[in-house]
C-alpha cells in the first residue's frame, strides 16, 4: 500500500512541476506575441447582442405562425 501512495505522490509531483512549466511557457509566449488586439468584452457583447437577435426573429415568427394557424383553425373545409 504504501508503494502505492509512493507512486501517486511521485506521479502527482511530476504533473503539478509539468503544469508549472506549461504555464511558464505559455506566459513566454503571450509576452513574446504581445497585444493580439481583440477585446474579449466586445466579443462577449457581440455574441449575446447575436444571440439576442437571433431569438428575437424566432419569438417573431413563432407568434406570426400561431396567429396564422388561428386564423387556419377557424376555416370550415368540409362544407357542411
Amino acid at each position: 500500500m504504501k508503494d502505492a501512495y509512493l507512486k501517486a505522490s511521485i506521479g502527482l509531483s511530476l504533473l503539478a512541476g509539468k503544469a508549472r512549466a506549461h504555464i511558464a511557457d505559455a506566459y513566454e509566449e503571450m509576452s513574446e506575441r504581445g497585444e493580439r488586439g481583440d477585446n474579449p468584452v466586445v466579443t462577449v457583447l457581440l455574441w449575446v447582442a447575436g444571440i439576442g437577435i437571433a431569438l428575437s426573429i424566432v419569438a417573431a415568427l413563432v407568434a406570426l405562425g400561431t396567429k396564422a394557424s388561428t386564423k387556419v383553425d377557424n376555416v370550415d373545409l368540409d362544407g357542411k
